[in-house]
């Protein structure tokens, strides 16, 4: 049964604009845990009566209650003290998608990457909803000086900044959608570092991928500062819209949301963060020119190498590489990515021609 990431099924701009990734380490973002030790036991089947995956949950509940450890199989596992929790659910495929992971008394490595505290995500969802939850945010960090999202709590010890910005997707591909809209504060003693998911989005940006339509920073704000930032986006989405300084644009029916709590590698700062993507994303654009594709198995390495070669040494001469009957053309710049492991080695490259003003 494949894993179910729920992060993971929002499209990439969703991941990357609200700063969230998907953790190996059960509970620890952007670390990697220890290889296994010790006994183990794995079971997996893709017919069970839910009946039975309910009185399984119960019977670990119970056991971590009264004993801090769980049977599984022949052996007993601890879990005891603090640990690590990721639960998401999604609809899919006309059914409920479950992902339950928990952990504890693992050894980890200090932090040194942001970690997520609290992300809730939603794909597909209209103003008015996302209104809701910013306002409950916003009367609970007026009520209670503290940001409530669901069960997680964050309090709040000012004064914080403040970013809101817009930014427009110049690169569309399938049905995402365009505009980018997020409100952070951050607080706390120190700076607070990009998160590494985050990266990507800068770098994108840097390519001319992303583009800047409008920003408003502000620091030393209290608390009353903020409530007043929530009840102004509030009331835009009631109206169906999101607006920075100057700039105002509708969201139209269907938009993507989410909020997140991240925190500094020395859990001194915080970040919250609410955000959205809307707009109509433009018709999407079918290649017209040559394509080819084909897959081989238990090739000698030495025929793909000459492959590699043959290629590289065409585009470096003409520009233009062949495969089969066809001459593709190359541009100046390309975006690459290259992946390297025990497992096998690969590489994707592609270009993008500047947007004409």
């Amino acid at each position: 049964m494949k894993k179910i990431h729920i992060i993971g099924l929002l499209c990439i701009p969703l991941l990357l604009f609200l700063g969230l990734r998907t953790s190996k380490a059960i509970g620890v973002s952007g670390q990697e845990t220890a290889p296994t030790r010790g006994p183990s036991y794995h079971y997996e089947t893709e017919s069970i009566d839910m009946v039975e995956v309910g009185k399984l949950l119960e019977r670990l509940g119970k056991e971590i209650q009264q004993k801090g450890e769980v049977t599984a199989g022949d052996h007993s596992f601890a879990l005891k003290g603090i640990g690590g929790l990721e639960m998401s659910v999604i609809s899919m495929r006309g059914g409920t998608g479950i992902q339950l992971e928990f952990g504890a008394g693992i050894e980890r490595p200090a932090r040194t990457d942001t970690s997520v505290s609290y992300a809730r995500s939603n794909r597909a969802g209209t103003a008015a909803e996302f209104a809701e939850i910013v306002a409950k945010v916003g009367e609970s960090l007026a009520s209670k000086s503290a940001f409530v999202m669901e069960d997680h709590t964050v309090a709040f010890k000012g004064p914080a900044s403040t970013v809101q910005r817009i930014t427009e997707s110049m690169r569309q591909r399938g049905r995402g959608q365009p505009y980018t809209f997020y409100l952070d504060v951050t607080f706390g003693e120190t700076r607070f570092p990009v998160p590494n998911d985050e990266v990507d989005a800068v770098e994108a940006e840097q390519r001319g991928l992303i583009k800047e339509v409008a920003i408003k920073e502000s620091v030393g704000v209290d608390k009353d500062g903020i409530v007043k930032l929530y009840e102004k986006l509030g009331s835009d989405l009631k109206a169906g819209r999101v607006s920075v300084g100057d700039t105002e644009l509708p969201v139209g029916e269907n938009i993507q949301f989410g909020l997140s709590h991240l925190v500094s590698p020395d859990g001194k700062t915080h970040r919250i963060r609410v955000g959205l993507q809307f707009g109509e994303a433009p018709p999407r654009k079918r290649p017209t020119g040559p394509r080819y594709s084909k897959e081989f198995f238990d090739e000698p390495m030495k025929k793909v190498g000459a492959l590699l070669k043959r290629l590289g040494s065409e585009i470096l001469e003409t520009g233009t590489f062949k495969l089969g009957e066809n001459a593709f053309t190359v541009k100046d710049t390309a975006t690459y990515e290259i992946i390297a492991s025990e497992r096998g080695f690969s590489i994707e490259l592609s270009y993008t021609e500047s947007k004409k003003e």
